[in-house]
């Protein structure tokens, strides 16, 4: 996919622009990103505005498929979300294996919302007032509700069962250790790293490391996760 970028004239900018494209393209890696010619043919045009005032002149980006206008840390998350869905969708055909190399890494950042987070609850049944009523949550020493720690822990499963490994993985055992809570209105980046593999017959058990941090780089989550990979979907190999 072709992604131009092009940015507002930054006269109030209320966030550093750069650092959040650059961690952006970090996470979607695979895509060609054009950055110095607005007249390029692209499938996405990114138009970064450093404010909510949203004053950059788009007339000029033409024979895209789509211009999104993007000013906050939800813009940002929704559109990595809709590229991920739609690179789901055009290889949901293809039927070749899918190459996995030692200490690949995938990344998925979140905003937990409110609606997540009883949400979880109702689907689980777990409705401890913990996570759920500000005053319970306070008298147990903690600031307002956190969010339960198995969606944090759901979240890892997520991003191995559609990144890395991908489709078709099987989740074996792991081990998680909660660091610090996380809150509703907290940005959780979430990272996977394949660490090794063991060879069997008909499959590979690859181990993967998951790792949650909130949005001021602190992590809140670590986990060790066993896989199981099918022959006939997977290959693992060494580092690129």
């Amino acid at each position: 996919m072709r992604i131009g970028i092009k940015y507002c004239g930054g006269c109030n900018p209320v966030y550093d622009r750069c650092s959040r494209v650059r961690k952006f393209r970090e996470a979607n890696p695979g895509h060609e990103y054009i950055t110095s010619d607005t007249a390029a043919v692209c499938d996405i045009w990114m138009v970064v505005c450093g404010c909510s005032r949203r004053c950059a002149d788009v007339s000029g980006l033409k024979d895209c498929k789509k211009v999104v206008l993007l000013w906050d840390e939800t813009g940002f998350i929704r559109l990595e979300q809709e590229i991920r869905a739609e690179e789901r969708s055009s290889s949901s055909g293809n039927r070749e294996k899918k190459v996995l190399h030692l200490h690949e890494t995938a990344v998925r950042r979140q905003l937990v919302t409110g609606e997540d987070v009883h949400s979880f609850a109702k689907l689980t049944g777990d409705e401890s007032l913990l996570h759920l009523d500000s005053g319970f949550a306070e008298m147990a020493g903690f600031i307002r509700p956190p969010v339960h720690g198995m969606f944090l822990d759901s979240l890892v499963s997520a991003v191995m069962g559609t990144e890395l490994p991908g489709s078709g993985t099987l989740y074996m055992e792991h081990a998680t250790r909660f660091i610090r809570p996380v809150y509703q209105g907290d940005t959780i980046e979430i990272t996977v790293e394949f660490l090794s593999y063991e060879e069997r017959d008909d499959c590979y058990v690859g181990l993967f490391r998951g790792t949650c941090k909130n949005q001021y780089g602190e992590r809140v989550l670590t986990s060790s996760c066993s896989q199981m990979m099918m022959k006939r979907l997977f290959t693992a190999a060494g580092p690129v």
